[in-house]
């Protein structure tokens, strides 16, 4: 890496990510595992002084194709500008250690990664429109927001029930004067509007029904609007006081662009376990007993 010309690049890689080797040459990561690993990426690349480009069009990703485009482009490049790789640059792909996408609900990191987010990601003028449009409409009131992730969720972790989300956001209710709404999820949606309006408010977004997620159902296959819709929903999130989160990626980087927030994550016991081995394991890097 400390050759003339290294271009770090930041991209998917058979299995390193727990692709399964990729079957019929598709990555199926959700958005935000993706978006996370950009992330890390832009980070190990500023530490090391390095140039460096997100490439996600080394596969078929959910979020390449589009209804008339069967070819897949880098989807990262729909959102935010980047310089081109050149002929003279040398490439070095990421590894799995470098880039992984933890999750690690600590404040301070909340902060260093929203660090990497303003200085190594530069969203080109089309989108940043759409999101000031947005973050005007929301700011207009004081606003809770609310992250549900439901789909695929439990292949990861036992789901908490929609009534503990149901319950939270009672005991906030008087205090708001809109509750802002991401979910995957159009049944729990309609839930919501129906025990909480009209204080509701969400996205006219695709959602889906049962289990299948929206990015691998073959229904949807406009890649690029899931990918925005679910990159505005995480950023609006952001822009709201105070936050009920799932323990989920779109979730976590709804801190990651405002680290500041007051949130509560509503998880199950497998869920708080997890996510509290993987925060000691940060604390006990920091202090230089374990390494990562």
């Amino acid at each position: 890496m400390t050759q003339k010309n290294v271009r770090y690049i930041i991209s998917c890689s058979q299995n390193d990510f727990g692709c399964k080797d990729h079957p019929d040459n598709k990555c199926m990561r959700g958005f935000f595992s993706l978006f996370l690993q950009a992330v890390y990426g832009i980070g190990f690349a500023q530490k090391y002084d390095l140039s460096y480009y997100v490439d996600f069009s080394n596969f078929e990703y959910a979020y390449s194709r589009s209804e008339d485009q069967k070819e897949g482009r880098n989807f990262w490049e729909y959102f935010f500008n980047q310089s081109i790789v050149k002929n003279t640059d040398k490439k070095i792909l990421n590894r799995q250690i470098e880039v992984f996408p933890l999750r690690i609900w600590n404040r301070n990191h909340f902060r260093t990664l929203n660090k990497i987010v303003e200085t190594g990601l530069d969203f080109n003028k089309v989108f940043k429109k759409e999101v000031n449009e947005i973050k005007n409409r929301i700011s207009k009131f004081k606003t809770l927001g609310i992250h549900i992730r439901k789909t695929d969720h439990f292949l990861e972790f036992s789901p908490a029930g929609d009534a503990r989300y149901i319950r939270k956001i009672r005991k906030k209710f008087s205090s708001y004067d809109k509750i802002f709404v991401a979910t995957d999820d159009r049944e729990v949606l309609e839930k919501l509007k129906k025990e909480f309006s009209p204080k509701i408010i969400a996205h006219d977004f695709i959602r889906s029904h049962g289990e299948i997620p929206i990015h691998n159902n073959e229904a949807y296959k406009d890649g690029p609007r899931l990918a925005k819709e679910a990159l505005l929903d995480c950023i609006s999130l952001s822009f709201c006081e105070e936050l009920i989160l799932s323990p989920s990626n779109l979730s976590y980087a709804a801190m990651v662009f405002n680290p500041e927030l007051k949130y509560t994550i509503v998880e199950s016991k497998e869920a708080r376990l997890s996510r509290l081995k993987t925060l000691m394991s940060y604390h006990l890097d920091n202090l230089g007993l374990r390494k990562w």
